[in-house]
C-alpha cells in the first residue's frame, strides 16, 4: 500500500508487463489497491501456475522477446490508459552476441514495440492528467557494470526512449517517464543482498539513504508519475535508489 498518499485509479485501466513477481507485482498490486483495472503478463500460461496469489488480476502470458506476441496482446485490448514496461532483465552471458542482442530485444526494444502497439488506445484515454507509459530503468542506465553490457546499454536506452515518446507523443496526450530503480528487494534480488553482504555495505555506503530499496519503493513513484498530480511532467527519469546516484565514488 502507498504510503501516506492515497490514489484514486478508479476506473483506469492499466497493464504491466512482468507484473507476476518482484517491483512488477508491487506496482500491479497498488494500481489494484487504488482502483484500477489491471492486466499483468507473465511467462507461465495461467496465473495458478504461481505460488502466490494473483486472482485480483487478469493474466496474459507473454513472450516479451517476440515481436507478435506484442502485437496480438495490444489486439486483445480494448481500452488503456497506463503501460508500464516492466519486463525484462539480465541474460546470462552477455558477452556473447547472442546474449547482448537477446538483453537489447527484452529490454528497451520490447517496450518500444509494445509501446506503438498501444498507442492508438493510449491517444483515446480520457484519464484525467493523460494517458501514461512507464518504463523501468535502473542504476545502469548511468553506470557501467562489467558483467551486463547488453543489460546497461539497454536501460540506457530505456531512459533515452521515454525523452523521445515523451515530446513525439505528448501532443496525443500520451506521458512517457521512466523510474531508475537502485538496489530493490525482489524474489531475483533477496539471493544476492542476503548472500553478499560486502557488496550490499559498499552500495549503502555511498546511499544517503541507508537501507535496500523495497519493491513498493518504486510502486510508489510509478503511481505518482501516471497521476494527475504529475500531468506537467513527462520524458523524465526518476532515480529512486536511496541516494546511490547522488554520490561520489
Amino acid at each position: 500500500m502507498s504510503k501516506g498518499i492515497k490514489y484514486d485509479y478508479k476506473d483506469a485501466s492499466v497493464l504491466v508487463t512482468g507484473g507476476s513477481n518482484g517491483i512488477g507485482l508491487a506496482i500491479a498490486q497498488a494500481y489494484h489497491e487504488a482502483g484500477a483495472r489491471v492486466l499483468i503478463t507473465g511467462r507461465r500460461p495461467s496465473k495458478d501456475d504461481y505460488d502466490h496469489d494473483l486472482g485480483a488480476f487478469s493474466y496474459r502470458q507473454l513472450d516479451v522477446s517476440s515481436r507478435e506476441s506484442l502485437e496480438e496482446l495490444a489486439d486483445a485490448l480494448d481500452q488503456l490508459d497506463i503501460l508500464v514496461n516492466n519486463a525484462g532483465g539480465a541474460q546470462a552471458d552477455e558477452w556473447a552476441a547472442d546474449g547482448f542482442d537477446q538483453s537489447l530485444n527484452i529490454n528497451v526494444a520490447s517496450a518500444f514495440h509494445l509501446s506503438s502497439a498501444c498507442k492508438p488506445l493510449l491517444e483515446a484515454s480520457e484519464f484525467e492528467g493523460g494517458a501514461s507509459i512507464i518504463g523501468i530503468a535502473s542504476m545502469t542506465s548511468f553506470f557501467g557494470y562489467e558483467w551486463t553490457p547488453g543489460y546497461g546499454a539497454a536501460k540506457a536506452a530505456l531512459v533515452q526512449l521515454v525523452k523521445t515518446l515523451g515530446i513525439s507523443w505528448g501532443p496525443g496526450g500520451i506521458r512517457a517517464n521512466a523510474v531508475a530503480a537502485g538496489m530493490t528487494r525482489t524474489n531475483l534480488t533477496a539471493p544476492a543482498i542476503d548472500g553478499m553482504p560486502e557488496m550490499i555495505e559498499g552500495m549503502l555506503a555511498r546511499q544517503g539513504i541507508k537501507r535496500v530499496g523495497e519493491a513498493q519503493d518504486i510502486a510508489d513513484a510509478v503511481l505518482f508519475l501516471t497521476s494527475p498530480a504529475a500531468s506537467w511532467i513527462t520524458g523524465q527519469t526518476l532515480a529512486v535508489d536511496g541516494g546511490f546516484s547522488t554520490a561520489m565514488a
